[in-house]
């Protein structure tokens, strides 16, 4: 387990190389200053403050154009529930976490023996300053191309845990679309018992290949049909 109390920065150089990143050290430093260092030192690079503001705005819109492209058949409602766990700070923090851009966080003496290195607020904070540098030395392509990959297995899997939580009718409608360009057709195969009693099955068909469900309402057997397809196709 890592001895936060132990840490001292580590050379930025060491990033540089890590992320093959060809930016000058003292311009991808900024990224790293923490507000009681620079008050500290007087390191007139200033904090990474106003480097976390554009971060975060470079970030919502990488974030939202992966959406929009990648997900055509998702509604807002869906795409925006995504994109706020996606720019959240308790996931920026986890990003960080998995670059250790908390071992180059420049601290002043009283923020480092508070354990400024743990919290998860000043690691989130580097992560968005850092977009922020590769943005103003790159370019937007470039750090959005950096924030989609940092994050889009996140946003996939929310994305699947949301349609799979009751709503397979939506992942397989999508699904449909990315392999067939077509849309799921539903038709009811048999109805039986009395009427407070009924049993539905269901019958739905994608491009040759179907599916089969049962439900107390069309709805339900529906949704089994549809989760019965999805799965199918999702070994493709």
């Amino acid at each position: 387990m890592r001895d936060w109390n132990a840490m001292k920065h580590r050379p930025i150089e060491e990033l540089a190389r890590k992320l093959r990143l060809r930016i000058a050290p003292d311009v991808l430093e900024r990224a790293f200053l923490h507000s009681s260092y620079v008050n500290e030192v007087g390191d007139p690079r200033g904090s990474n403050e106003r480097l976390e503001f554009l971060g975060d705005a470079v970030i919502d819109l990488a974030v939202t154009s992966h959406l929009y492209s990648q997900y055509p058949n998702a509604d807002e409602g869906r795409l925006t529930k995504a994109k706020s766990v996606a720019v959240s700070r308790p996931l920026l923090a986890e990003k960080a976490d998995e670059l250790n851009l908390a071992d180059y966080l420049r601290l002043g003496k009283g923020e480092e023996a508070n354990r400024g290195r743990q919290r998860p607020n000043n690691r989130g904070n580097a992560f968005e300053a850092l977009v922020a540098i590769l943005y103003l030395e790159r370019g937007y392509a470039f750090a959005s191309k950096f924030v989609v990959r940092c994050l889009r297995d996140d946003i996939e899997r929310f994305l699947v845990e949301q349609s799979t939580t009751g709503d397979y009718k939506s992942l397989l409608q999508e699904t449909a679309q990315r392999l067939f360009d077509c849309r799921p057709n539903y038709s009811v195969v048999n109805s039986k018992g009395k009427e407070h009693k009924k049993e539905f099955t269901v019958g739905v068909a994608v491009a040759g290949h179907r599916g089969v469900g049962r439900g107390r309402s069309k709805k339900d057997a529906e949704q089994a049909a549809a989760k019965q397809l999805y799965l199918m196709l999702e070994e493709f």
